[in-house]
């Protein structure tokens, strides 16, 4: 049983069950973006995956604002289970890590370079869908040990 029961209401839980729908529909339009490979189309590439990543970006920065924000999720979880700090100093990290290969990809994707470079920026960002993948595990694994709630898969 948890420190303390207390739930969080429902509209709040639907918001953020909405939230992470749409960061998860926005890495699985970069994963599926990255899966087209850039082998001699380096530019063009590059170019279509301009979009996507800025998408991709947007929807990241929104999560930080929401969770990390004056009376978002991170000090509601501080406040109800003080004992899950550590999991929130975590996730708090994994955002400034991803948040900053996102930003570095898109820099690069300003001026792709040639063939080698764009395919080992591929390589980075199929490595961040990968992190992010996993922090949104960990998110959802700190929302049950703090609520009791399964926020489910999306």
């Amino acid at each position: 049983m948890s420190e303390n029961p207390v739930t969080p209401p429902e509209e709040e839980l639907a918001t953020l069950r909405k939230r992470r729908a749409h960061l998860r529909r926005a890495a699985e339009e970069l994963d599926r973006a990255l899966a087209v490979p850039p082998a001699g189309r380096a530019a063009e590439w590059a170019h279509e995956l301009t979009p996507v990543l800025a998408r991709m970006r947007e929807a990241f920065d929104a999560h930080i604002s929401i969770v990390e924000g004056p009376e978002g999720l991170f000090d509601e979880v501080r406040t109800a289970a003080p004992r899950l700090d550590g999991m929130l100093r975590r996730l708090h990290r994994e955002h400034l890590e991803i948040a900053a290969q996102l930003a570095a990809a898109q820099d690069e994707l300003a001026a792709p370079g040639d063939e080698p470079a764009v395919e080992r920026l591929r390589q980075r960002l199929t490595a961040v869908v990968t992190a992010l993948g996993r922090h949104r595990r960990r998110g959802a694994d700190l929302l049950y040990q703090a609520y009791e709630i399964d926020i489910g898969g999306e």
